[in-house]
């Protein structure tokens, strides 16, 4: 069942079909555009509307939603709350729809050169899209699905946690940002790069950090690469493994606390503050700079004290 806008068009619309698919990709248009094109309210839904950047924006925002719409430059519609859909076939250089929380359709059929779409309110993507450049669709929250056809050089859904598989026909050809969505792996014949937060992992680190080991860890030089790698791998685990050197210890009400130090080649020592829960008996590792040098000390400014002396709590739970 599909809901229906103020302006009439469906809010979910349908798959394009497989007769649609089998089309070639279209070349991008190169057809010199008038800057002084005017963009009428009778113009046929089945004609493509030709704008400049600026007639578009304010069509766009105006309500009217022609069916295809081919801009001569770049569509920068960012922050737009207004906004809640885009023309079913769009054409454009770059596409900039940031920060836009009520945009909830976008193109079936889309042709930019780079396409800025994060922090949006869009569910599901389908249809034919070709992205000459990078494709940024990081932090948008709801997204389940990619289109079927999609081919851009770098792709970001980083912080897509609903986001659980990508398409398996999806052509990418440099790489895929993945931190923080819902992905397990990547599709079978899919040869790209890996970043995770920017850093180039393998698909152990960025899938299954589980199967790393605190060796590795240790062994490794790049020292963004490390601290991705200690990321993922966690730090109560990392100091579990590896042990560490005990600079100090005392007691509190859950009873002995330690204060970690494990040297990192080329990069400042991991400190860490042990300490067990009065409440739950559970063992905690939090991380402290590395500059601290007592428990009581790494304590308070956990507890956000810069003066330790300032840090008196009356009951610890």
């Amino acid at each position: 069942m599909f809901s229906i806008n103020a302006r009439g068009r469906q809010l979910r619309r349908p798959t394009i079909g497989a007769s649609q698919a089998a089309e070639p990709a279209a070349a991008f248009s190169t057809s010199p555009i008038s800057p002084n094109t005017a963009v009428h309210s009778h113009t046929p839904q089945n004609r493509p509307v030709r704008t400049t950047p600026e007639a578009a924006r304010s069509l766009l925002l105006s309500g009217r939603m022609p069916d295809e719409v081919i801009v001569s430059g770049a569509l920068c519609l960012n922050g737009e709350s207004r906004l809640r859909e885009l023309p079913r076939l769009l054409e454009c250089t770059h596409l900039e729809v940031n920060d836009c929380p009520n945009l909830e359709l976008l193109p079936e059929r889309l042709r930019a050169t780079s396409v800025q779409a994060a922090r949006t309110g869009i569910r599901e993507l389908t249809g034919d899209w070709l992205v000459r450049e990078h494709l940024n669709l990081s932090g948008n929250r709801e997204l389940r699905r990619l289109p079927e056809r999609l081919t851009a050089r770098s792709l970001d859904v980083a912080n897509c946690p609903q986001l659980t598989r990508l398409p398996a026909t999806l052509h990418l050809t440099h790489w895929v940002e993945v931190a923080g969505s819902g992905l397990t792996d990547l599709p079978t014949g899919l040869r790209v790069n890996i970043h995770w937060q920017g850093t180039a992992v393998d698909e152990r680190t960025a899938f299954r950090p589980e199967d790393l080991k605190a060796v590795e860890i240790l062994n490794v030089r790049n020292v963004t690469r490390r601290r991705v790698l200690l990321e993922r791998f966690g730090l109560d685990r990392f100091v579990r493994e590896v042990g560490g050197l005990i600079i100090d210890r005392d007691r509190d009400a859950g009873g002995e606390r330690q204060l970690l130090s494990i040297p990192l080649e080329g990069d400042e020592p991991v400190v860490a503050l042990r300490v067990i829960c009065p409440s739950t008996a559970h063992t905690y590792v939090l991380r402290v700079p590395p500059h601290l040098r007592t428990c009581r000390r790494a304590a308070a400014w956990l507890a956000g004290f810069d003066n330790e002396h300032d840090y008196r709590p009356i009951i610890e739970t």
